[in-house]
C-alpha cells in the first residue's frame, strides 16, 4: 500500500476542489437552519383570530414547561392537569377549546402534561378532558393496551411483543417531566438533516469514478504504477470519509444551532417524553446519539453505493438521477403495515430509514432466539452491504482499466 496516503490526499483535494461540493453543502446548511427557525416564524391564529406570533407562543409555552421541570408525573400532577382542563366550558359555540380564556389561564400551563398523557395512552382529547378519571394505575394500563394494539396492527409476532414488553418493563416510572424544547427540535429536524446528508453525498460523489471515463483521464492512470487497485481503495476511502465527516459536521452544526435557538434542556429526560410510542429504556440524549450514529452508517453505505454506481454507469448525470430518484421515491411512497415483510424492508432502506419512527420503530430482526431493534440491526446491514458493494466494484473498475479501450 505504498503511496496510498498520497493518493488519498490527492482524491480528497480533487473532491473539495469541486464547486458543487461547497454549493451543495451550503444549501444543506441553509435547509437545516430553515427547518430550525421556521417554527418561530409567522403568526399563530385560532379560528382565524390572531393570538400572537409563533415566537411569542413558543416563549410562553417554554415558560410554562420550565415551571413543570423536574416534577414527577404521578397521581397528583395528573389530577392537577385534568382539573385545570375541566375548567374549560363544554359549550364552545363552534370554537376550538384553546380559544377560550379558561384554557389560556388555567389549562395551558399544563398542556405539556396533558399532551403527554394523551400521546402515551391514545385516549381522545375529548374523553381525556371530560370522562377520564385521573389514575396513575389506569394510565399505565391504558398505555400497555394501546401499545399492544399498535404492535398487532404492525403484524408483530408474539415473540416480538414479549421482547418489547421486557424493554418496556425496564423504563423507570413514574416519569419525570423535563423541559425539552431543544432536543425536541433536534429530533424534529432529524429527517431533514438525514435527507440532506444523503443528497449531498449523492451529488458530490456521483462523479468520483465516472469523471475519469468522461474526461478520458483513465488512459493516463493506465500508465501509472499507482493505478488500479491502490487508486480504487484511495477513492473509496476519500468518498467514505467525506460522507461520514459530512454527517458528523452537520450533527455538530445542528446541535450548536439548536442550542442557540432553543437551549439544551431534556437530554436526561426519558425518551418517552419526546417519542411517546417508544418502548426503549433510553434517555433523550442517548436516543439522539443513536439516531445520528444510524445517519452516519447510512451515509457510509450511500457513499459506497453511489461511487460503485458511477463506475457501472460511467456517467455522473445517470448516477445522480438514480440516487435522487430513490430519495424522492422515499418521500412519496409508503408500504402499508399489513404487508409486514415488504414494509419492514422498505422502511429499513437508507432513503426511508432516517426518521425517528423508523430508527426507533417496532420492527425487529430475530437473531439466535433473540431480537435486535431496528437501530441495532440496520447499521450492521449498511456496513456489511457497503463492504460487499465495495468488493464487487473493485473487479469492475480493474476490468475496465484493462479492457475498456
Amino acid at each position: 500500500m505504498s503511496n496510498f496516503g498520497a493518493l488519498y490526499r490527492y482524491e480528497c483535494k480533487k473532491l473539495f476542489g469541486r464547486k458543487i461540493v461547497w454549493i451543495s453543502f451550503g444549501i444543506c446548511v441553509a435547509a437545516v437552519i430553515l427547518s430550525l427557525v421556521a417554527p418561530l416564524l409567522g403568526d399563530y391564529c385560532i379560528d382565524g383570530k390572531f393570538v400572537g406570533t409563533n415566537s411569542d407562543m413558543y416563549r410562553t409555552d417554554k415558560g410554562y414547561a420550565k415551571a413543570l421541570d423536574g416534577r414527577v408525573i404521578d397521581q397528583g400532577l395528573m389530577e392537577e392537569t385534568i382539573g385545570a382542563y375541566r375548567k374549560i366550558p363544554q359549550a364552545l359555540d363552534g370554537h376550538h377549546y384553546t380559544y377560550t380564556e379558561e384554557y389560556q389561564q388555567f389549562a395551558r400551563p399544563y398542556s405539556e402534561i396533558f399532551n403527554f398523557i394523551r400521546q402515551m395512552t391514545g385516549v381522545q382529547t375529548s374523553e381525556l378532558m371530560w370522562s377520564w378519571e385521573p389514575s396513575e394505575g389506569d394510565f399505565h394500563e391504558r398505555r400497555q393496551a394501546y401499545l399492544a394494539s399498535l404492535w398487532a396492527d404492525a403484524g408483530l409476532s408474539e415473540g416480538e411483543m414479549d421482547y418489547w414488553r421486557r424493554r418496556e418493563a425496564r423504563i423507570r416510572t413514574p416519569y419525570v417531566y423535563q423541559e425539552h424544547s431543544g432536543i425536541d427540535y433536534m429530533f424534529s429536524s432529524y429527517q431533514t438533516v438525514g435527507l440532506m446528508v444523503l443528497l449531498v453525498t449523492a451529488i458530490c460523489l456521483s462523479g468520483m469514478f465516472s469523471d475519469e471515463h468522461t474526461r478520458k483521464t483513465d488512459q493516463i492512470i493506465l500508465c501509472s504504477p499507482l493505478g488500479k487497485t491502490r487508486l480504487y481503495w484511495a477513492k473509496m476511502a476519500a468518498g467514505v470519509s467525506f460522507a461520514a465527516g459530512g454527517a458528523l459536521i452537520l450533527l455538530i452544526f445542528t446541535f450548536l444551532a439548536t442550542m442557540c435557538l432553543y437551549g439544551t434542556g431534556g437530554f436526561h429526560a426519558a425518551f418517552q417524553i419526546i417519542y411517546a410510542l417508544s418502548s426503549e429504556p433510553l434517555t433523550c440524549g442517548q436516543a439522539l446519539l443513536i439516531a445520528y450514529g444510524c445517519m452516519m452508517a447510512a451515509a457510509v453505505f450511500i457513499s459506497a453505493f453511489v461511487m460503485v454506481l458511477s463506475e457501472l454507469l460511467r456517467s455522473n448525470i445517470a448516477t445522480l438521477a438514480v440516487s435522487t430518484g430513490l430519495l424522492i421515491t422515499a418521500m412519496i411512497v409508503n408500504v402499508p403495515e399489513q404487508y409486514r415483510v415488504l414494509a419492514q424492508i422498505w422502511n429499513w432502506l437508507p432513503w426511508c430509514f432516517l426518521t425517528p419512527w423508523n430508527v426507533f420503530g417496532e420492527y425487529t430482526l430475530p437473531v439466535f432466539g433473540g431480537y435486535l431493534a431496528a437501530w441495532q440491526a440496520v447499521p450492521l446491514f449498511y456496513l456489511a452491504a457497503g463492504m460487499i458493494i465495495v468488493a464487487v466494484g473493485k473487479p469492475v473498475y480493474q476490468k475496465f482499466q484493462v479492457s475498456g479501450r
